[in-house]
């Protein structure tokens, strides 16, 4: 079917879940909060779909997204370098239009995925987690500003990144590098494999698990001409 298609996994393999330290699963259909091992390993170390962008609207939790909405064309930004200046580098609206400058306008109803290096840091979850005094993630990620580009201006279906996605705790003062997800865009975090990917030509296969909660581990598969 696929006949000389290349298919890169893009997501990591979780062993045993005796890992970090445990945090809670929000449950979107009763407010409850879901504890234990495989909630502890995948919110934190596993490839995870976080649907929070889509909380209020009619589809409201990961099981009401449909199919065809999880499989989507998808371009690579690459951001290794800056990285490595700057560990918790916020992607700009400059760095986008400089990556269409050499690619062509990202496409509409597309996936944006940043290659950011920091998933070689995954077996390390102290550095992986790098954590400020205030229990920030100091992590690279898109700037609000880019957010808002990527929804707004190019009407993007999903955003992922080879990271986790930051958590900025109530009163930690770091909410302006804490974009929020804008309604009908889902995010993909701790994505592996990026660097076995084109910077365009990319379709992505994305399965959650079908939960009725605002995130959900899940297998992503690209497929590549």
């Amino acid at each position: 079917m696929l006949g000389k298609s290349t298919i890169v996994d893009l997501t990591h393999i979780l062993t045993d879940p005796g890992g970090p330290p445990e945090r809670a699963w929000p449950d979107v259909a009763g407010g409850v909060e879901r504890h234990g091992a495989a909630a502890r390993s995948t919110r934190d170390l596993g490839t995870r779909l976080d649907a929070s962008g889509l909380v209020g609207k009619a589809r409201g939790s990961v099981a009401e997204i449909p199919s065809r909405e999880l499989f989507v064309r998808a371009v690579v930004v690459n951001v290794v370098a800056r990285v490595a200046e700057s560990p918790d580098y916020q992607v700009s609206v400059e760095d986008l239009r400089s990556w269409e400058r050499q690619h062509g306008r990202i496409p509409r109803a597309s996936a944006v995925l940043l290659r950011t290096g920091w998933s070689r840091w995954r077996v390390d979850p102290a550095r992986y987690f790098n954590l400020d005094a205030q229990g920030v993630p100091r992590v690279p990620g898109f700037s609000p500003a880019a957010m808002a580009f990527l929804t707004a201006e190019r009407q993007v279906r999903g955003v992922g990144s080879d990271a986790l996605a930051r958590d900025v705790p109530m009163g930690a003062g770091g909410d302006a590098a804490s974009p929020h997800l804008p309604f009908d865009v889902w995010q993909l975090e701790n994505l592996v494999n990026l660097d076995k990917l084109p910077a365009k030509g990319v379709t992505l296969v994305v399965a959650p698990l079908r939960i009725a909660a605002a995130a959900a581990p899940a297998r992503v598969i690209a497929i590549l001409p």
